[in-house]
């Protein structure tokens, strides 16, 4: 048997008002460094990618500007490839499983396919090591339609960029 005790923040199987999340917010703090880590990676890529900001989130443009790379000889007669990580900001081996992948065998399959890489989709998550964006909303769970979290609504519309996407490796 075990002994649980419940989340400090709010009332269990009640869904958080907008106190309850800033009172979340407000002790959420950066961990690591998305610029550091994984944008000054990013620049070092180098090969048959092009690299794409196709986005940057509000909670600071500057800081948080979102990048993908897409075969530079794209051919729309060769199947597409989507390789994603980062959705989750505590997954930390996706987004620099991504990195590597793309650093060293994303270009062997670039002869058969289009290949497109987001390497981290929710920057803000991966410097606080969080779920969740800032807004307590989860970038994984809003991969639809006029999606509430910007992280999803941008990769969204790129991957609608793309055209059929045939297969999608998300390095969860």
């Amino acid at each position: 048997m075990s002994n649980s005790t419940p989340y400090p923040i709010g009332t269990p199987g009640q869904k958080w008002t907008d106190a309850e999340k800033a009172q979340w917010l407000a002790q959420v703090a950066i961990k690591r460094s998305y610029q550091d880590e994984v944008v000054s990676k990013l620049a070092q890529i180098t090969g048959p990618f092009e690299q794409v900001q196709y986005g940057a989130l509000s909670y600071d443009a500057d800081k948080y500007p979102l990048f993908a790379f897409k075969s530079q000889q794209w051919d729309n007669n060769k199947k597409t490839i989507l390789v994603t990580g980062g959705v989750h900001g505590y997954e930390t081996s996706g987004v620099h499983g991504a990195i590597q992948f793309l650093a060293t065998k994303a270009q062997d399959y670039t002869q058969y396919f289009n290949v497109a890489i987001a390497p981290c989709v929710s920057p803000w998550g991966y410097e606080t090591i969080n779920r969740w964006n800032p807004k307590a909303i989860d970038p994984n769970r809003s991969f639809y339609a006029n999606s509430p979290a910007e992280e999803s609504a941008a990769l969204m519309a790129f991957v609608a960029s793309l055209g059929d996407v045939y297969a999608h490796f998300d390095l969860h």
